[in-house]
């Protein structure tokens, strides 16, 4: 059995090289048991989730969506809040989360597991300038077609949402930018153009014409499918190092 505080503090290590503004309060949100025997690891700090992780007796709660965000904090324990706050009380359960830190991690991160599950090799950052581009540009070894890389998504990642087929039939760059990333198309290796398709989560109306003129593909798989990738990594990492029971509570939104 391990101390929560050496879980944080190791959480801590293994997150000061992806350093990002968030709007997200990540880290530990809320205090539960010292000792930890068991992890659940979850994209949303949900009731449900939350009761899932007691019921399966789980003492430290590792999630990608917390409970905390800047410009929406709680203000007040109204009976919504106040059945989340019971909930983490009776089950005296930590949760620690980590928001774009976890989508941006080498080898932890959403989108460098999704690369690898896909078989590509990650080689530059994506999504934004490069100081807080928190997806990854990925190549693979050859160029595959555009048919071939939504059978590999459909297989690692889920369904395809919806497809934009703008731009060339073969693929060898593929930009990977988890959860609401369609704005990744913004990025200037899209405009130069290094990149012949993105993967993202979700996409909306305004991507359309932006894809088009672009003359870029732009697969979406999901906002939760494509995010279940870090939490379960990390949470299967930390169970290994500390010798800790594990579950992954796979709760899909349906977006």
């Amino acid at each position: 059995m391990v101390t929560r505080n050496e879980i944080v503090k190791y959480l801590e290590e293994v997150f000061a090289e992806v350093s990002f503004a968030d709007y997200s309060y990540n880290g530990l949100q809320f205090e539960g048991s010292d000792k930890v025997s068991k992890i659940a690891a979850g994209v949303d700090a949900t009731n449900e989730f939350f009761v899932e992780a007691a019921r399966q007796k789980a003492d430290f709660a590792l999630v990608h969506h917390g409970l905390f965000w800047k410009g929406a904090e709680w203000c007040r324990l109204d009976r919504i809040n106040q059945k989340i706050f019971k909930n983490l009380l009776a089950a005296n359960l930590n949760l620690y989360a980590m928001h774009l830190p976890l989508d941006a991690h080498p080898k932890f991160g959403n989108n460098a597991v999704m690369a690898r599950l896909l078989k590509a090799e990650v080689i530059a950052p994506f999504g934004g300038s490069r100081g807080n581009a928190v997806g990854v540009l990925a190549r693979f070894k050859t160029a595959i077609t555009l048919t071939e890389l939504k059978k590999r998504i459909e297989k690692v990642v889920g369904p395809i949402v919806t497809s934009l087929d703008f731009g060339d039939k073969k693929v060898q760059t593929l930009g990977i930018l988890s959860g609401g990333g369609w704005s990744s198309v913004s990025d200037p290796l899209v405009y130069n153009g290094e990149v012949d398709a993105i993967l993202t989560g979700e996409i909306i109306h305004q991507a359309v014409a932006a894809c088009r003129d672009r003359q870029i593909n732009m697969i979406s798989a999901g906002h939760y499918a494509t995010e279940v990738f870090g939490a379960r990594e990390l949470g299967q990492h930390l169970a290994k190092k500390y010798g800790l029971a594990f579950t992954f509570i796979d709760l899909p939104t349906g977006l």
